[in-house]
């Protein structure tokens, strides 16, 4: 995270005008839309009305369901064995309208032919398949049993989607079936494929509505009210919209968005833009002369005659500013500014992660924020973080916010919205969760109570963990009371969302019958299995273990290995066949860490993030790791060092070439070019030293040698693949995708370490903040940037400073070793992971186990609260 105070750059400029993707200003328009109505419902899949664009009355309706649909059903009947009283009920909703429609409908119907429709995902033909899959698993229910709960529980939640104009008879048919087959679902069946029902069911995923988290409900409601002094304590999950919340609370009031980690608001800036919201900057300003207007947001400026576009802003008016965007040292001079031109009562200083350093018992950034809270005008203030503290843990910042605001309203949202899963994994390769942390029950109900107090933690337990628990304790062996069995618990469909599933997980480790936690102890212990298998079919050096077993005996395994003449050797078997035996997995804490060679194969579905305090240590790790052959790497060196040796004359002649073009002339306060004294040179001699070096500098550059990594050595790429996973069955490894025109611009690059020239062909980049005596090249930290947010690089090797300060999506995440967080600081680091809107295969792998025993652990003496109540304080400290 940088937390460098500073203006922003030219590319931090540039970037905010990339526009965002269409269907994130769809998300975004819903927003926008639902700060007025937050019970909005929207979505985009269209019903046979909607593709065919025509006017809607009952009339087409009847004839497009005669037309289109009603055969597709009745071939239903003709190919299945269906029940003669569905088949009546179903018969009953044909329409006998015999209408005519207008001729300018009937020509525009016959432009969309059958075929033309099949090629179109029309939302009612969705439903027709579900509600057929249905009655065929029906007819064979005794083998086809999860298939039929599957498509059932689907077609429940899909007719329940608010589509436009969804043909009513198709809507009859589905609820007809609904209600026909209802007795035949059983709820323990539902709980028991819950993780493909409810996590991986794509089709309630691609068709669901888009709506308002809860919490911004909530908070839409707060700033509707007629109360102009409020203290919003803001508590949502990462990654789910909190840092788009202001863009729909600029509907109606003026916002000052502060925040530490300059990404998020760089990632702010760009969406508001794409939604033509009139926004301003304030990055290392001293004052508001420094304060800088985007285009949407000047008043007065003046044109270029030639192009006709902006040339120059007067950036000291800001009347039309709507969102001003700034860090934490440019807050007071952003907070004035925002005044002089709007009512202090309707503005809201929206401070995003106030807990940033709050980890640290002194900071540099300490000063500035106390200062802030001591000088701040603002009547209207929202602290917005994952981690925030808790209301009765902030009684000091509250009382003091109160004793400047009298009539403050103080309101605490706490929300815990789960839709997805993000499965903590420990050194050994398993899952952890609280039921497998401790054979001591009173140390597991502690732990139980601990996650009730911080409801985020939902979204890091494993759902097929948690209903193997819920299955075993509730449905096999009735190891609770009565009350908490599930059929006291779920009433109908809709209570099998996710969270509820994971609380009643909660209610359930609370409420074991006495003495019998022993036996589900033991039988968790005995029957737990690794959510990521070692790979054990060859070591870290590339030489083949295993090539094939099979049992032929009891005992006994038959080894093919790559070096022949070994004896048999016996091991515990299952009577495997071609598989590893269970036994044979050894837990050295090390499971899955070779990420450039034979655990890169885990990494699925997209980019990963290592976070580690010695990025050093870990880009050294993977490289000497990834088994590079030595005279392979001795030219990769010899090639970055002549490189780098042509970047060294070249910096010189840039240097030379600015001072050069600088030097020429200087631009005087009244317009006119003065002479540089000290210079005997003219202009055409000017211009032609300029000349020189810019063709010695291009000469330069095409000299600069071309440096590739064979595929062999790059993460989960085909031939990697063979050479490390060959024996595995392989889904979905993501590999990275970076343009050889990205590795000779990072080539080209001075001051870059000789080891991340090599990760970046492997497709790993790094972030890191500068270092004593060590100045980070930001022309590689911004090609990272625009690399990881197109998601072209297979890892980022990141220090701690980047736990707050990323917004990227990751599928999987390293917590290293050498990393000392706090409780809260933990739970950021986790929110790196599973940003993306949809439910892909994640993991949170941690290094050290003992981070793992603090996340879960009550922890009552918390930095972030110590020093919140302390800085945020109008008393000097």
């Amino acid at each position: 995270m940088d937390l460098q105070q500073r203006k922003l750059t030219k590319s931090e400029w540039e970037s905010v005008e990339i526009p965002i993707s269409t269907e994130e200003k769809k998300v975004l328009q819903m927003i926008i839309d639902g700060y007025d109505q937050v019970n909005i419902r929207v979505n985009y899949h269209l019903s046979l009305f909607g593709f065919l664009k025509i006017e809607y009355n009952e009339v087409i309706e009847d004839y497009l369901y005669n037309k289109y649909f009603n055969k597709k059903i009745e071939a239903i009947f003709g190919n299945i064995k269906i029940d003669p009283i569905i088949k009546s009920l179903i018969e009953k909703v044909n329409p006998t309208s015999n209408h005519a429609i207008k001729k300018a409908d009937s020509i525009r119907l016959q432009k969309n032919t059958e075929e033309s429709l099949e090629k179109v995902d029309i939302y009612e033909s969705v439903l027709i398949r579900h509600f057929e899959k249905i009655i065929k698993y029906v007819s064979q229910l005794k083998k086809k049993h999860q298939e039929f709960e599957f498509h059932y529980f689907t077609l429940y939640k899909l007719i329940k989607n608010n589509i436009s104009h969804l043909n009513r008879h198709v809507q009859t048919v589905a609820n007809i079936i609904l209600n026909f087959y209802k007795e035949k679902v059983n709820f323990d069946t539902i709980l028991i494929n819950s993780p493909e029902l409810v996590e991986k069911n794509i089709n309630l995923l691609k068709y669901a509505d888009l709506t308002l988290y809860e919490h911004q409900k909530e908070i839409f409601t707060i700033f509707q009210r007629k109360s102009t002094t409020n203290l919003v304590l803001y508590i949502a999950p990462t990654g789910t919209g909190k840092t788009l919340t202001p863009i729909a609370l600029s509907q109606t009031h003026r916002i000052i968005f502060v925040c530490a980690a300059r990404h998020v608001g760089v990632s702010l800036a760009k969406s508001a833009i794409s939604m033509n919201k009139k926004i301003a900057f304030a990055f290392g300003c001293g004052s508001a002369e420094d304060i800088r207007l985007h285009y949407f947001a000047a008043i007065n400026y003046t044109k270029d005659w030639r192009t006709g576009g902006i040339r120059k802003v007067d950036n000291s008016n800001g009347e039309k500013v709507e969102i001003i965007i700034c860090d934490i040292k440019s807050y007071l001079p952003a907070m004035y500014y925002m005044c002089s031109f709007n009512d202090k009562s309707n503005i809201i200083t929206y401070w995003d992660e106030p807990t940033i350093t709050m980890d640290y018992e002194k900071h540099e950034i300490h000063e500035i924020i106390q200062k802030n809270w001591k000088e701040n005008l603002i009547p209207n203030m929202v602290l917005s973080s994952a981690t925030l503290p808790k209301l009765h843990e902030l009684t000091d910042v509250i009382a003091d916010f109160k004793g400047k605001f009298p009539d403050t309203q103080v309101t605490n949202i706490v929300s815990h919205d789960c839709k997805k899963s993000i499965p903590i994994i420990n050194n050994n390769g398993y899952v952890v969760l609280p039921h497998l942390m401790s054979e001591n029950y009173d140390e597991v109900m502690q732990i139980a109570i601990n996650c009730e107090k911080y409801l985020t933690l939902l979204r890091y337990f494993d759902l097929f963990e948690v209903v193997e628990f819920i299955k075993y304790v509730a449905i096999d062996n009735k190891y609770v009371p009565t009350r908490s069995l599930l059929s006291y618990n779920f009433e109908t469909l809709d209570d099998f969302t996710m969270k509820n599933i994971k609380l009643y997980y909660l209610k359930l480790l609370k409420n074991v019958i006495g003495g019998t936690w022993g036996a589900i102890a033991v039988n968790f212990k005995i029957n737990r299995k690794q959510k990521i298998t070692a790979n054990q079919y060859i070591d870290s050096k590339g030489n083949k273990n295993f090539k094939k077993m099979s049992s032929v005996g009891p005992g006994i395994i038959i080894q093919e290995n790559s070096l022949s003449g070994k004896p048999i050797s016996r091991v515990v078997s299952e009577t495997s066949k071609d598989i590893i035996s269970s036994s044979l997995i050894k837990e050295d804490n090390n499971c899955a860490v070779y990420v450039t060679t034979k655990d890169a194969y885990t990494l699925t579905d997209g980019p990963t993030i290592f976070l580690a305090d010695d990025v050093e240590k870990i880009s050294k790790f993977c490289i000497q790791q990834a088994n590079i052959p030595v005279l392979v790497m001795d030219e990769i060196m010899k090639k970055i060092e002549f490189n780098n040796s042509l970047n060294e004359k070249i910096a010189d002649l840039e240097s030379n070439l600015e001072y050069l073009t600088d030097a020429s002339s200087v631009t005087a306060k009244d317009g006119y070019k003065l002479k540089k004294e000290n210079r005997d040179e003219d202009k055409t001699g000017d211009k032609n030293k300029i000349t020189l070096l810019k063709n010695q500098i291009m000469s330069l550059k095409i000299m600069t040698r071309s440096v590739s990594l064979n595929d062999t050595f790059v993460p989960n790429s085909i031939l990697h693949l063979k050479k490390w996973a060959e024996e595995l069955n392989i889904t979905n490894a993501f590999t990275s995708h970076i343009d050889e025109s990205i590795v000779n611009e990072i080539m080209l690059l001075h001051g870059v370490e000789d080891t991340w020239k090599v990760l970046l062909m492997m497709g790993i980049g790094v972030f890191t903040n500068d270092k004593v005596g060590v100045k980070i090249n930001g022309a590689y930290t911004e090609i990272m940037k625009k690399l990881a947010d197109n998601q072209k690089l297979y890892m980022i090797i990141a220090s701690s400073d980047y736990i707050y300060g990323t917004n990227y999506q990751f599928c999987h995440g390293y917590l290293s070793k050498d990393l000392c967080l706090t409780q809260e600081k933990i739970i950021q680091a986790m929110g790196r992971i599973g940003r993306s809107n949809v439910q892909q295969n994640y993991t949170v792998r941690f290094r050290d186990n003992d981070q793992i025993k603090k996340l879960f652990s009550d922890d009552s003496d918390k930095p972030e609260v110590r020093n919140m109540n302390r800085l945020l304080s109008s008393n000097v400290v």
